[in-house]
Formats: C-alpha cells, sequence, structure tokens
C-alpha cells in the first residue's frame, strides 16, 4: 500500500511539473515581440551596376580590378573571407565616391585552390557592407598556367660602335 501511495505522489509531483513547464512555455512565447517589417524594409537588387571586372594573373598571384558605374559603398572578397574582413582577402572602398576596388593576393592565400597548374577562386562583389542582397555579384577566377601564351615582348635597346 505504501509503494502504491508513493508511486502516485511521484506521479502527481511529475504532471504538476509538466503542467508548470508548459505555462512557462506558453507565457514565454506570448511576450514575444513582433513586428512586420514588410513596409520599411526592403531588399531589392541595387542599381549600382558593375561596369568592369579585369583579372591579372602574375606568376604568384592573382589582381582583381572592378570599376562600378556608380560610386561603390560595398564591399569585395573572397569566398570564405567575410568574416575575417582583412586584406588582401577583403577590400574596402577607399571613398564613399570611389568607382575602383583593387585586391591583390598570392597564388597561395584567400583560399585559392591548385589544381597542378590551374588556380582558382571566388570573388564576392557585395553591395551593401553587412547584407547579401539579390544584386550582389560573384565570379570565379581562374589562372591557367597550363596553356601557352603568346606574349609580345618588345625592347629598346641602345648600341655603340666600336
Amino acid at each position: 500500500m505504501r509503494a502504491l501511495f508513493l508511486t502516485i505522489s511521484i506521479l502527481c509531483l511529475l504532471v504538476l511539473n509538466v503542467s508548470s513547464d508548459d505555462k512557462n512555455k506558453e507565457q514565454s512565447n506570448a511576450e514575444i515581440w513582433q513586428q512586420d517589417l514588410s513596409d520599411t524594409f526592403k531588399i531589392e537588387g541595387s542599381d549600382q551596376g558593375i561596369q568592369k571586372v579585369n583579372l591579372k594573373c602574375g606568376s604568384n598571384s592573382m589582381n582583381v580590378m572592378l570599376e562600378t558605374e556608380k560610386p561603390f559603398s560595398g564591399v569585395m572578397y573572397t569566398r570564405g573571407s567575410f568574416y575575417k574582413q582583412s586584406e588582401p582577402c577583403f577590400v574596402k572602398p577607399s571613398t564613399q565616391t570611389s568607382r575602383t576596388l583593387e585586391m591583390n593576393f598570392q597564388l597561395d592565400q584567400c583560399q585559392t585552390l591548385k589544381n597542378g597548374e590551374l588556380y582558382s577562386n571566388i570573388v564576392v562583389i557585395q553591395n551593401d557592407p553587412e547584407l547579401i542582397t539579390p544584386g550582389d555579384s560573384a565570379f570565379s577566377l581562374e589562372c591557367d598556367f597550363r596553356q601557352p601564351r603568346n606574349l609580345d615582348v618588345e625592347a629598346n635597346m641602345q648600341t655603340r660602335d666600336r
């Protein structure tokens, strides 16, 4: 009889604890502050169009030059470098009226992938310095040293008569 009474008492305590937990959850859910921001916050594509993106492959570096149609206030970075926000893998415009950004990094930096003589990376152009928006862009960069290139070499030399 004592064991039955003890079991019933424990069950009653468990039921009371569970129901008080449910009430606490309901109260905490009722206390959540909510506001519809649909009319005050809009995410739209940027009108800061990209005019030109140029990649120069050096013997041990990549140089990316971005030119925009209007002043650019966003950021340019290699994929995986946003949170560190440190050069050379992350750059900001030098002024508020700047229309160009340049990023120069070594082939063993900024999460550059190497596959034999092919080096690749992804550069993100983010129009807002904090938020990713639909108008942002990402470019795959490749420096391929497997293919021979035609290079014009010109030299001017002065010669002396003997």
